[in-house]
């Protein structure tokens, strides 16, 4: 017995056609529309995890500038040079170079290196230097600021090495305390008087990354073995740093002035360690009396740090106006197809003395 067999009309075929392609073009869809979420959420969680990784670079750099092994007075110390001794008063930036060697001591200005009474130093909206050994490489975005600190490593040294510029410091005798450079230190050293390397470091934005000419980075200028001045990479993408510092101006009693100035040299005698204005890193205020100053301390640091992702999106424009720091900025152009970030932190100095 034979048994017809039919197969599929034209009409049905063109009807499962049609519905095969409807649910190919919806799974596309789905596809595609989870594809472009996963990547703003992952753009979104690289640029949080890069804020709080540039954060957690200079957040504890900050917290330890100041800190000079026993003491978080840098007027114990000394420069000790050839059998000569020149106190901190001496090396301030402003002062004489006096001394000539190492070079690495003058490369970012006249003893910028061993300027210890600047433990914390800034400039606003721009770089300066005025040697190329401390030139910003790859360049330097215009108006952002810069970010000095200075203090003594952590670690506690046996030896001196004179290929690093180091502390000697005693806790027993605060006028034999010294920065140096030679391979023997100015005296013993035991469990009351050891070695450290002086730690300084310069942290300001540059319009290129290493291997990116085109992406932005967070840089910083150090003093490493040579010693001598060097450059590495903090952070790609970080587009804008501005900062403003919290000073103590000795002036906490609502009446204008200096609470406290009975030597009259115009600077406070008794600041205690709390904020009492937030200034831009130029202020004058920071300056010595002489120069329209009161020598104001620096016992906080307020950073901003604007960060964008590394590459740009299609289809997606950011129209947000960032306001901080006395920044005005609205992405325009190219710029408005990266997405960005604005991160903050308020950082108290944990060294900031009170005299």
């Amino acid at each position: 017995m034979m048994i017809r067999q039919r197969g599929l009309t034209m009409v049905e075929l063109l009807i499962g056609l049609a519905i095969s392609s409807f649910i190919i073009v919806g799974t596309v869809f789905v596809y595609s529309q989870s594809r472009t979420t996963y990547t703003i959420n992952d753009t979104q969680a690289r640029l949080q995890e890069y804020g709080r990784y540039a954060i957690g670079v200079l957040e504890p750099d900050l917290q330890l500038a100041g800190y000079y092994g026993f003491s978080n007075n840098p007027s114990d110390l000394r420069y000790y040079a050839a059998g000569s001794e020149y106190p901190v008063s001496q090396l301030e930036q402003a002062d004489t170079a006096v001394v000539t060697t190492p070079e690495a001591i003058h490369s970012c200005g006249n003893n910028f290196v061993i300027d210890l009474l600047a433990t914390v130093q800034g400039t606003n909206n721009k770089y300066v230097t005025n040697k190329t050994e401390c030139d910003a490489t790859g360049g330097y975005v215009d108006k952002t600021d810069t970010l000095t600190i200075r203090r003594a490593s952590t670690a506690k040294l046996t030896t001196a090495d004179a290929t690093h510029i180091q502390l000697y410091i005693n806790v027993l005798k605060r006028s034999n305390q010294y920065i140096f450079n030679a391979d023997k230190a100015p005296d013993d050293t035991d469990n009351f008087r050891e070695i450290r390397d002086l730690i300084v470091r310069k942290y300001y934005v540059s319009p290129a990354s290493d291997g990116r000419d085109n992406l932005p980075s967070l840089r910083r200028k150090y003093l490493a073995p040579g010693p001598k001045i060097a450059d590495e990479e903090i952070m790609s993408g970080v587009e804008d740093m501005q900062i403003q510092f919290g000073i103590d101006t000795g002036d906490h009693n609502a009446v204008a002035g200096i609470d406290q100035d009975d030597d009259k040299n115009g600077i406070p005698d008794n600041p205690n360690g709390v904020v009492s204005r937030w200034v831009d890193p130029d202020s004058a205020l920071l300056l010595a009396p002489t120069a329209g100053g009161v020598k104001a301390q620096v016992v906080a640091v307020r950073l901003w740090l604007r960060i964008r992702a590394e590459d740009p999106e299609t289809a997606y424009i950011d129209n947000r106006k960032y306001e901080y720091a006395g920044v005005t900025y609205t992405p325009s152009g190219t710029d408005a197809t990266y997405r960005r970030i604005l991160v903050t932190r308020t950082v108290y100095l944990r060294n900031a003395r009170t005299l």
